[in-house]
């Protein structure tokens, strides 16, 4: 500044808000991972201190939260028409493709840190997509929690423990099945081998008879389903809650 001129005016700071901090913690996530996330890098990111940042995010927990609802907007929910099978598919196919993506989702999941009111999207896609093609509503509770436990789990097992090679050395022998299936698995993608597991799943679900919506006795029937039916209620006749749930998109069906 030269001598007599008024000093320049300071440059508004920007106000700190949900979406600022949602976008930071998605940056902070894609570049060190679930590890390198906490309260204090995200207020560095931000370049504010942590205390503005709590006043917006309680915590870690929420904000890993806020963070997979932004993500699960990325999810693909079709059209159902007249073939909500179809649109099951292809909405679990799309919900498989982003949370493959962002690898710190399949971790969230299993410490429940991530439910959030997006994330029930694929839930509430899939939960009337069955109901309105005739299944009870124990059916599709049924249905919609195998999916989220499939696709969970099928992400969690490709990050633990890949689909073994094929077989060999000593003892190989004693296999002749494996050794002729192993290579049929091991050249598909893992995308291809959730889809081959999906479509198997559906199959099944979609070959029962139809009970028929609110049916008491298909939700009567509910109770004898391990954890499915701790959700429902007995007095009531309502059909047990499902978890959480992704939608997908994808053409690609293993027929």
């Amino acid at each position: 500044m030269r001598h007599g001129e008024a000093p320049a005016p300071e440059r508004p700071t920007q106000p700190l808000t949900r979406p600022h901090i949602v976008a930071a913690g998605l940056r902070l996530l894609e570049r060190e991972g679930a590890a390198g996330l906490s309260m204090r890098k995200l207020a560095g990111e931000l370049g504010k201190a942590p205390a503005a940042v709590y006043r917006h995010v309680s915590d870690k927990r929420e904000l890993m939260s806020l963070l997979f609802d932004e993500v699960s907007r990325r999810i693909v929910l079709p059209e159902v028409g007249d073939d909500p099978r179809t649109a099951v598919l292809e909405a679990a196919q799309s919900a498989h493709r982003v949370m493959e993506e962002h690898g710190w989702i399949a971790a969230g999941m299993l410490d429940g840190a991530l439910l959030g009111a997006t994330s029930m999207r694929l839930s509430e896609f899939i939960l009337d997509a069955l109901v309105r093609d005739g299944m009870s509503d124990a059916q599709a509770a049924r249905l919609d929690l195998a999916i989220w436990q499939y696709l969970v789990g099928h992400l969690v097992a490709v990050r633990a423990a890949p689909y073994p090679a094929v077989p060999g050395g000593d003892g190989a022998e004693d296999y002749p099945t494996v050794r002729r299936v192993a290579p049929l698995v091991a050249s598909m993608s893992d995308h291809e081998r959730f889809t081959a597991g999906l479509v198997v799943l559906l199959e099944g679900a979609f070959a029962e008879p139809r009970a028929g919506h609110g049916d008491a006795a298909s939700q009567g029937d509910a109770a004898g389903h391990g954890d499915t039916a701790a959700h429902g209620d007995a007095a009531t006749g309502e059909a047990p809650s499902a978890g959480p749930s992704v939608s997908p998109s994808g053409a690609d069906a293993v027929e």
